[in-house]
């Protein structure tokens, strides 16, 4: 149990400066002596840059759960077969 915490920190602190680096490209794009036409341009690239980011990241952090999850479901039927062989003994 103690793994999963330390393992999740990272994430979180990646996360974390995402969401910073975003807001503090959007307030430097907002408060920049540009057009509006280009500020609108420089955020809708920044939002998709982000949102691939993110979704990259959350599609990692599935497949981590999903392989957690089959990794616990070999470990509950191995066990429930030495549960057996030992009864069987």
């Amino acid at each position: 149990m103690n793994e999963l915490k330390e393992s999740a920190r990272p994430n979180g602190i990646v996360v974390g400066f995402l969401c910073g680096a975003a807001v503090g490209a959007g307030i430097a794009l907002l408060t920049a002596p540009s057009s509006g036409a280009v500020t609108r341009k420089r955020l809708q690239v920044t939002a998709q840059k982000v949102t691939n980011a993110t979704r990259e990241r959350f599609d990692r952090l599935r497949g981590r759960v999903g392989d957690l999850g089959q990794d616990l479901k070999d470990s509950v039927a191995h066990g429930a077969e030495e549960l057996r062989a030992g009864f069987t003994k």
